[in-house]
């Protein structure tokens, strides 16, 4: 697989919960392709692959630090009772999955509701993770300049157009090249790494040869990340290059999903006013007990038993008899968890039945998701589970998947948390890896067309020069078609069949074969605007790409407008 040659490849995946960085030399992808160099953060008392994805700004609105910095400074303040003017962010990349109508003035809202630019704080954290990067390379190579690195950021693949275009524009903002950088969508990452990683850095719930990643080989990614499940398929080519053969799908059951099961656990002990009033009043306790139930959580298998005990603050417990004059363990007696949780002083007991029931909807809805994709594609030849991300370290997941998909392979590789970085990096070198990719959607144009009274409703009935029928969906590619990479896809329009004074409306749906862009599977992406509407015009789609694009070419003077087309709302 050709590849062209990069000083340097950096890639930075942006989690939910936790980011990193990692990179290559080009001499060295070409020589030991896994000869990737990551980092290693301290913070919350011990050493991790990633750092938190917590960002802390000062009262001024400026940037102040990133990761366990972050928190670290933040439950300082706390402690103190100086930290409710400071803005701290956590957790805030799902935002550009739940937001379908993103804009460059969207905001994000902290711990204490404060708004900020989303844009701001999103390329404040990249910038930060770049400089600590470049830090790291310049004390290894000192000659080493800006211009010579290709940048990297990774998405998840089940992401829409304006969440990619955020992301980018987040990067460019935050200094890094445009010219110069990639989005590499998040499995993907980790197709690329684990096709080449020996069989010794895989762990396997069969025995026998891997055969996963041979030519002709199809197999499932499973993205187990702190925010998203992101799932495709992917099939090997003869040259060692891989398309995907289903759309890329999942949903929001990451990690953090267990993290709100168990704050809901809470709330039926304690009361959720209470809970609200001692996160408020005791920021830091409260931090320092996620932080807890964070490592516990990784921890967990499907064989554990008996109780799980987790530190809590003091704070917690005095803090409930003072505000309900009695004390934690009384209080529990009359819930539905007497005799499964018992509060002993500065610690908690939860029964590992319960402990692992914080589990059960994000586990629920993923494995029925699978189930689904199997099932509606006629996948159950595949046999192979290619399990990564953060979330997929934990040992209950990982049990818990084997048991319910026992008839297939499969596949955790070591320090799953990174494989998407470090395929991201490999990706870099050659994008060209990935040759075709499934369209998750219908895309078109808005055009107009001679009204038919056998066929069209009376209500999109209009008269221009003749009755026309308006809102009719002309496709460019459609929702599950196979496309590969960078094709384009051409179309001609007159101002006869289009809305000259709107300009041409660009539509998508998850609908293969939609009829009208006012359908309720539809989503208007925007207009290209005509300088001169009376003219004839090629619209101009690229599809396979991990971002899709448009162009126009207005046929009358020749002019060609590659930055016509905007997925961000104005």
């Amino acid at each position: 697989m050709a590849s062209t040659t990069k000083l340097i490849v950096a890639a930075i995946d942006f989690g939910t919960t936790f980011s990193g960085y990692a990179f290559s030399f080009g001499h060295d992808f070409h020589n030991d392709p896994l000869k990737i160099q990551t980092n290693h953060w301290i913070g919350g008392g011990h050493i991790s692959l990633k750092a938190p994805t917590t960002v802390l700004f000062t009262p001024q609105k400026i940037f102040h630090s990133f990761g366990y910095d972050a928190e670290d400074k933040y439950m300082d303040l706390a402690e103190d009772e100086n930290h409710k003017e400071w803005f701290y962010f956590r957790r805030f990349k799902m935002l550009l999955h739940e937001n379908k109508v993103l804009s460059r003035k969207t905001l994000l809202f902290d711990e204490h509701n404060k708004p900020l630019s989303a844009l701001t704080v999103f390329s404040s954290a990249i910038k930060y993770l770049k400089n600590h990067l470049l830090e790291v390379i310049q004390t290894r190579v000192t000659d080493i300049h800006e211009e010579d690195i290709h940048w990297v950021l990774t998405v998840p693949a089940i992401w829409n157009e304006s969440a990619k275009q955020f992301m980018k524009e987040a990067g460019t903002e935050a200094g890094l090249h445009k010219d110069h950088l990639i989005l590499a969508l998040e499995p993907e990452g980790a197709s690329v790494l684990c096709k080449r990683l020996p069989v010794e850095r895989l762990s396997l719930s069969k025995s026998g040869d891997l055969e996963a990643f041979k030519s002709g080989s199809n197999y499932m990614v499973l993205d187990l990340g702190g925010g998203t499940v992101d799932i495709t398929v992917h099939s090997v080519q003869a040259d060692g290059t891989l398309s995907e053969i289903a759309k890329a799908s999942g949903g929001a059951w990451g990690g953090t999903q267990v993290d709100t099961a168990f704050l809901e656990f809470l709330e039926q002990v304690v009361g959720k006013t209470f809970l609200e009033e001692f996160r408020e009043g005791h920021t830091a306790d409260f931090l320092d007990m996620m932080r807890e139930f964070e490592a516990k959580k990784r921890t967990l298998s499907s064989q554990s038993d008996g109780m799980i005990t987790m530190r809590i603050a003091a704070s917690f417990a005095s803090q409930f008899k003072t505000k309900k004059g009695k004390d934690l363990q009384e209080q529990v007696s009359s819930t539905i968890y007497a005799g499964r949780v018992n509060f002993r002083r500065d610690k908690i007991q939860i029964t590992a039945d319960v402990f692992k029931q914080f589990f059960t909807d994000s586990i629920s809805n993923t494995i029925t998701h699978v189930r689904e994709i199997f099932t509606e594609n006629n996948f159950q030849e595949i046999e192979t589970i290619l399990l990564v991300g953060g979330f997929a370290e934990s040992e209950i997941v990982q049990d818990t998947l084997r048991t319910e998909f026992s008839d297939k392979r499969i596949i955790t590789p070591n320090e799953s948390g990174l494989v998407v970085l470090k395929g991201a990096v490999l990706f870099g070198h050659n994008p060209k890896v990935v040759k075709s990719r499934v369209s998750k959607y219908t895309y078109g144009v808005e055009v107009h067309a001679p009204f038919d009274e056998d066929i069209h409703p009376a209500e999109y009935k209009f008269f221009d020069g003749i009755y026309k029928c308006r809102y009719l969906f002309d496709p460019f590619v459609r929702a599950g078609q196979v496309v590969p990479v960078d094709e384009v896809i051409r179309n001609s329009y007159t101002s006869n069949i289009i809305d000259v004074e709107e300009g041409v409306g660009i539509y998508a749906s998850t609908n293969e074969f939609p009829a009208y862009v006012v359908d309720d599977n539809c989503f208007k992406l925007g207009n290209i605007y005509l300088d001169e509407p009376d003219h004839e015009v090629v619209v101009e789609m690229q599809f396979g790409g991990t971002q899709f694009s448009v162009q126009f070419t207005d046929l009358n003077t020749g002019v060609k407008r590659i930055d016509c087309f905007d997925f961000l709302s104005h």
